[in-house]
């Protein structure tokens, strides 16, 4: 209860986001204090609540699987700058 608590805080976005990983897998990399997990055809769909859409465009290229930005747009930005970012620092 206090985990699931914790992942709905009411911070600004809310974040909905499939990840190509079975939910037993994206368990193992994402703290259920941090987000709600739930199956999805083909993946699982992960909703959180965050202050700050660069920090979670930093979570999810750190999980180390694709995924699909449902919501918001506004993450889809903030993926983009961290991909121009990481690709400028390799030269």
């Amino acid at each position: 209860h206090v985990s699931v608590s914790l992942a709905r805080v009411p911070w600004t976005w809310k974040v909905e986001v499939v990840l190509d990983l079975p939910a037993e897998r994206a368990a193992e990399r994402v703290p259920a204090t941090l987000a709600e997990l739930t199956p999805a055809d083909g993946g699982t769909l992960l909703r959180m609540r965050v202050e700050s859409l660069d920090w979670t465009a930093s979570l999810l290229a750190g999980l180390g699987c694709g995924f699909t930005i449902n919501s918001p747009d506004e993450l889809r930005a903030s993926v983009r700058d961290l991909g121009a970012r990481l690709a400028a620092a390799a030269g």
